[in-house]
């Protein structure tokens, strides 16, 4: 596959203005896909149309081709697993500020790739986000299959299926698949190595209980006007019942995202 990925790379390099307006239809293509799908909101088109373009301007084809197995792996899967609880997170539809959520940790990468002489470092750094994204993603949609109720990563508590913090054995294996495919696919994208493809796996598993974690401690939840405890605030009408207020569900992706694209930089650095 890295032999097929490198001569696309190539291919397009040479056609100058026509790569850019071939990236420029592939995009439009997703766009239109995505939302006639209901996999985006229309802000999170235009999140997800300028993430991908600037990862195409900067590392081509082959940066965007992990990208979009994300998307679609991610995407797909949740939208196959009816989520018939009572506390969701957002919705299967992902607006804005959740695309750029799992986006920007990448987009830090691609411009350590472009900006600092750690070329090899910020490519495995930038497969780690998204594997980080990916594993946080399958860890809930595979928790939701699990026969058990989830328990609090912090105080081994059940708490209700959807509820970030709670965790279960099949969440666990499905967040290790996640990050262990994206780890695969940039072996298969670029230079495989043992060191680079462990980097990667760790990484994204680790963000991902990060999030858990993160979600147990310090992310806000309401309790709706039954008793329910739910991550919607009811457009302000749900009391608060722990975490801290400004902290969501996704400025907690995006932290967990930014520790395991600085971690697993930092890994290669050192290792690679």
């Amino acid at each position: 596959m890295s032999s097929l990925v490198f001569l696309l790379d190539q291919k397009l390099d040479s056609l100058g203005l026509v790569k850019y307006l071939i990236y420029a239809a592939i995009l439009a293509l997703m766009a239109i896909v995505a939302r006639k799908k209901r996999w985006l909101t229309m802000s999170g088109i235009v999140a997800a149309v300028i993430s991908g373009a600037v990862i195409f301007y900067i590392n081509g084809f082959s940066a965007f081709v992990i990208l979009l197995f994300f998307f679609l792996a991610g995407t797909m899967l949740s939208k196959a697993i009816k989520r018939e609880i009572r506390s969701e997170k957002k919705g299967s539809e992902r607006d804005m500020m959740q695309v750029f959520a799992n986006c920007i940790p990448a987009l830090i990468a691609m411009f350590l790739y472009k900006l600092t002489p750690y070329k090899t470092a910020a490519l495995i750094a930038y497969s780690s986000a998204i594997a980080e994204a990916l594993a946080d993603t399958w860890a809930g949609d595979f928790g939701m299959l699990s026969d058990k109720d989830p328990l609090s990563i912090v105080t081994f508590t059940k708490v209700p299926k959807g509820i970030s913090g709670g965790v279960t054995i099949l969440g666990f294996m499905g967040s290790l698949l996640g990050s262990s495919l994206i780890a695969m696919l940039h072996e298969g994208t670029y230079n495989p190595s043992f060191e680079s493809f462990f980097i990667i796996a760790i990484s994204g598993f680790l963000g991902a209980v990060l999030d858990s974690f993160l979600g147990a401690t310090v992310q806000v939840h309401y309790r709706d006007g039954e008793g329910f405890l739910t991550e919607k605030d009811g457009g302000g009408k749900f009391e608060r019942a722990r975490g801290v207020p400004f902290i969501d569900n996704d400025i907690v992706n995006l932290i967990s995202g930014l520790f395991s694209m600085s971690f697993s930089f930092l890994m290669a650095s050192l290792v690679l």
